[in-house]
């Protein structure tokens, strides 16, 4: 994967950052926290969508509301490829990110050798490496080409 492209992962409300008011501030690491079953994290490669970065994030967030349920609450952290790969190394996590797309998710990829209990790595990857916070509730639905 390309230093210079970024990738999207799907954040649920329940992991996200927030205020007494219920403002969300950011990601908790455990947000990056692999599952039991799990040997990578689940993410999705931008540029595989074309246009700017607005329209590839668009895209991106649309195909993923079509392979399962998205909430309105739920919020995608975005972050560059080198940036999250020089940080986890700096943590003491050397990780690959590989495209591996799955059945209705053609811009599917994958962290791969992501230290799984690791809060220092986990916690870089929520502070340093996704910097940018979409919102569901903000990206419009696609229209049908009959609209």
């Amino acid at each position: 994967m390309p230093d210079g492209d970024h990738i999207m992962r799907h954040i649920p409300w329940s992991k996200l950052r927030k205020d007494e008011n219920d403002n969300v501030l950011g990601f908790l690491p455990q947000a990056f926290q692999l599952r039991p079953q799990e040997n990578s994290l689940s993410v999705n490669w931008l540029e595989f969508f074309d246009g700017n970065h607005a329209a590839r994030t668009k895209k991106t967030i649309q195909e993923l509301r079509k392979a399962k349920h998205i909430g309105q609450k739920i919020a995608f952290g975005i972050g560059n490829v080198g940036n999250i790969q020089k940080i986890c190394k700096q943590n003491g996590g050397a990780i690959k990110i590989v495209y591996a797309p799955t059945i209705g998710i053609s811009s599917h990829t994958e962290i791969r050798s992501l230290p799984r209990d690791d809060l220092v790595v986990l916690d870089a990857l929520d502070t340093q490496a996704f910097l940018e916070c979409v919102y569901n509730a903000d990206i419009e639905e696609e229209r049908s080409q009959n609209e």
